[in-house]
């Protein structure tokens, strides 16, 4: 298994019919009884960053991210220099949700880390997920709140946001979820996430914008966000990918856009007029989730303490743009990248009702099916 170069996709909470099916017969039903027991082994008291040196000879551990630069960054960042360290064979893989599934089902499962996000581990946690064993994780560093199910330790912040055309806008930026949606004021393009994952953020964005308090919200919300969007018309323009938004924002497609922060970013490195909007951005929280059945979970969790480090954490965030999970951390960070990093803005952002979108998720993937296929 090696590092795909594929762009940045999302994971899990997806519209994976089908998927699982076909990821089960690649999988196959054998299961791992055969496999080394695995040796117990005294880590001492954890020290997020740390680890001794060749603590997990002979130990091997496979990461499943989300591609591109992301996991390069990642494996270069955090697992390469874990490897080296405790002496572990550490290898990488592209996550697929339905894969997952097929995995824990057949009891044969060969990924240890995988990279998912907040609302993935909460719904599967204890089926999908294994819960973590805290007191082998240093938590200390980790920014309050972040952490949201037993079975999740963050691993990056990074955000929902209006990135906007300063040659449109410049002299009058948008400055709130409603004006996302006031095309008089702010005429022209809008584009939105029409993916095939259910994104519970642009659900509460749109929500925002009617001035409803993410943390008081009934199913009935759910079809009305949706509205809002449709209501704009022909000024919404879909994107399936992240990397497409981020060319859409590039050619002056869109006006505006709801994208994933790294991809407004990328647009404005790459030379595009685009800004962001840091009024009602809505905080996104990626995972590191165990799968259930993982043959070595000490290992796991000892390669996710070692990956929380303020130094792997700062590089993380200089090779990605993507914001860290530990406070400490101190990237070397340009003007422009400054500008776009989620943890510099943390107090204007709106974090998610997770425990909402678990219990209703049923409701919102089947709302979430009719945006995206423009029903």
């Amino acid at each position: 298994m090696t590092t795909l170069k594929n762009p940045r996709m999302r994971r899990g909470l997806g519209l994976l019919a089908g998927t699982a099916a076909l990821a089960l017969a690649l999988v196959g039903c054998s299961g791992g009884d055969d496999a080394e027991p695995v040796p117990e082994r005294d880590l001492g008291t954890p020290v997020a960053g740390e680890i001794e040196e060749g603590a997990l000879a002979g130990a091997s551990l496979t990461f499943a991210g989300s591609g591109g630069v992301f996991q390069d960054g990642q494996t270069e960042a955090l697992w390469d220099p874990f490897a080296e360290a405790s002496g572990a064979a550490f290898t990488q893989d592209a996550f697929d949700a339905g894969k997952l599934k097929a995995m824990v089902d057949a009891g044969n499962v060969s990924w240890d880390i995988v990279n998912t996000t907040q609302f993935d581990t909460a719904r599967g946690c204890g089926t999908l997920y294994e819960e973590y064993d805290y007191d082998q994780i240093d938590t200390s560093k980790i920014p309050e709140g972040t952490i949201t199910d037993k079975c999740m330790v963050p691993q990056i912040l990074y955000g929902l946001v209006v990135v906007y055309n300063t040659d449109a806008f410049g002299d009058d930026p948008p400055t709130s979820a409603a004006d996302f949606f006031d095309t008089e004021k702010y005429p022209g393009k809008r584009t939105v996430s029409q993916s095939t994952y259910v994104d519970p953020q642009t659900v509460e964005f749109a929500l925002t914008a009617q001035g409803k308090d993410v943390a008081e919200l009934s199913v009935d919300d759910i079809e009305g966000a949706f509205d809002m969007y449709r209501g704009l018309g022909d000024d919404v323009i879909g994107w399936t990918t992240g990397a497409q938004a981020q060319q859409q924002l590039e050619a002056g497609e869109a006006v505006m856009g709801l994208v994933w922060s790294g991809r407004g970013y990328g647009a404005a490195a790459a030379g595009a007029p685009v800004a962001p909007m840091w009024d009602e951005w809505m905080i996104m929280v990626d995972s590191n989730g165990i799968p259930k059945g993982v043959k070595d979970k000490q290992a796991a969790f000892a390669a996710v303490n070692y990956s929380l480090g303020a130094e792997q954490q700062a590089k993380m965030t200089e090779l990605t743009s993507y914001g860290g999970v530990n406070v400490d951390a101190e990237p070397e960070m340009d003007e422009l990248l400054t500008e776009w990093m989620t943890t510099e803005h943390l107090d204007t952002g709106i974090s998610p009702n997770v425990d909402f979108w678990v219990e209703n998720y049923d409701a919102l993937a089947a709302a979430w099916a009719g945006w995206a296929t423009g029903s």
